[in-house]
């Protein structure tokens, strides 16, 4: 019998492939550019960066920035509220996302067609911005970080993901668990989410890094600076170069006010320093992601 040949492109693919390979590749360095000129001006001289020598490496190694940031205590402060936030945000959302799922997927009740229409009205409308704080304000949470929690703590999105994935799990499961006596809380926490880490893990995700680069709702109900997240102290040192208030030291340029601005290579820092938990947490969270999202989006 004689051999098949090898499978070979044409020449057509051949050319298809080099140009999708070259625009993957262009498209890549415009991504990684900018970071790596971000962490390239971090690390360089402040002459090198007045002078904008700097492009993706760094010129006269120069750590001094990073010192500057991790040693502040008031932006370890904001880091710690951040990560409070993200962390108490992401477990309570989960809680509660899938106590509001569980129904929808398993349960048969009066108005479950109405209940499920008022959850999907949420995603296209909103009560806005001044009802929120108003709600906020009179459930005493102004200037708590409780405030960022509560007002993200469950969202008809994730609601609807997880409400379609529960509904891809054998309900033989749930029924077999009701004759042997379980009730509905010890169905979702011992049987349903244990067999859902994909969906959860994806929503966690999705949570965190909404509370991790949440800047308006801090914005809108926190007053005070020790209650500040890192978005808001981004702003202040970023934007609005106030490194008085948070004791940066300043490049020597001043700016309107005789507020003294801080250099770019603390504000490079500063971002850096920022983006570090998440640089940390997306590889262990990846390979839950597409499963996640691709398993609950088939059946409704």
């Amino acid at each position: 019998m004689a051999k098949s040949k090898a499978f070979r492109p044409s020449v057509g693919e051949r050319v298809f492939r080099a140009i999708n390979m070259a625009f993957l590749v262009l498209f890549c360095l415009t991504i990684l550019y900018p970071f790596l000129n971000m962490i390239s001006v971090s690390f360089s001289d402040s002459f090198a960066v007045l002078r904008s020598e700097v492009t993706f490496y760094p010129i006269g190694f120069n750590a001094d920035a990073y010192r500057q940031v991790i040693f502040n205590p008031n932006i370890i402060r904001s880091y710690l509220n951040t990560i409070f936030v993200a962390v108490m945000g992401s477990v309570l959302s989960l809680i509660f996302t899938s106590m509001a799922a569980y129904p929808l997927a398993f349960c048969d009740f009066i108005g479950k067609k109405a209940f499920n229409v008022f959850i999907t009205i949420t995603l296209w409308f909103s009560g806005g911005i001044i009802p929120s704080f108003l709600v906020i304000r009179s459930l005493g949470l102004v200037d708590s970080l409780f405030s960022l929690i509560l007002s993200a703590m469950i969202g008809a999105f994730n609601v609807i993901i997880l409400r379609s994935f529960f509904s891809n799990l054998p309900v033989s499961l749930v029924e077999s668990a009701r004759i042997d006596g379980a009730n509905d809380f010890s169905i979702l926490f011992r049987i349903v989410m244990p067999l859902s880490k994909a969906a959860l893990s994806t929503i966690a995700l999705w949570v965190i890094v909404a509370h991790w680069n949440n800047y308006i709702a801090p914005l809108m109900y926190l007053k005070s600076r020790e209650n500040y997240t890192l978005q808001m102290v981004l702003r202040d040192i970023v934007l609005a170069s106030e490194g008085n208030i948070y004791q940066i030291e300043s490049s020597g340029a001043s700016i309107e006010g005789g507020v003294t601005a801080i250099s770019d290579q603390v504000k490079n820092a500063v971002l850096m320093f920022s983006m570090v938990p998440m640089l940390i947490l997306y590889p262990f969270i990846q390979k839950y992601f597409v499963t996640g999202v691709t398993l609950g989006s088939v059946k409704e």
